[in-house]
Order: structure tokens, then sequence, then C-alpha cells
């Protein structure tokens, strides 16, 4: 898990990050902004209405959470995300999970170069 000050925690927080960029996949939609402050931030949502199971919740939760884990100190500073997994995470071991998110970045330049 990463540390309280680089997590999304503030309700503000998510709505002003909801409100910037949004990228779109099979097994994550990802929402990201820039902001004033010069640390990376990951807030991660899991909605009920996708996972109807508590374990399927914390599951996919923890494996974005890892992911996210590996590839914060490659992360662009000031960049805030949000990320929402989708139902086909869990059926995706964490390597690829973490290939995918890193591609994923890569694409909008989100990590550091």
């Amino acid at each position: 898990m990463l540390s309280k000050d680089k997590r999304l925690n503030l309700k503000r927080d998510f709505q002003w990050v909801a409100s910037g960029e949004k990228i779109s996949s099979e097994i994550v939609k990802l929402f990201y902004r820039y902001g004033e402050n010069n640390q990376a931030q990951v807030g991660i949502a899991v909605s009920s209405s996708v996972f109807k199971k508590a374990v399927q919740r914390n599951r996919a939760r923890r494996l974005v959470s890892t992911a996210f884990e590996a590839l914060y100190p490659n992360l662009s500073q000031q960049v805030k995300i949000i990320a929402i997994p989708r139902q086909g995470v869990l059926k995706l071991n964490p390597a690829k999970i973490l290939n995918y998110l890193k591609s994923l970045l890569k694409k909008r330049n989100l990590l550091k170069k």
C-alpha cells in the first residue's frame, strides 16, 4: 500500500481529478490531472456495481494498488491519478496488470522519461 501522503483521500480531491483527462480500457479506467504540489498521488475507487462481493472489490483494489506501488517511482511529478478497476482485472495476474498500466501511462506521457 502506498503511504498516506502518496494517496488521494479526500472527496474533493477525487472530484477535482475526475474532472480531468480520462483513459478507458478493458481492465481499468484512469482519470488524471496535474496538480500544484510536486508529489504524484494515486487514488483507487472500486465500484460495488461492478464487483458485487466485498472479496472481489478488495482483490481488485489490492491488484491495482500493488501495480501502482511498483510504478510510483516512475510517475511524473505533480500528476494525480484515479484508477477505477473493471471486471477484467480479476482475470489477470499482477505482472500483466503492471505491464498493462505501464503501457497506458506511457501513451499519455505520465511516466518519467
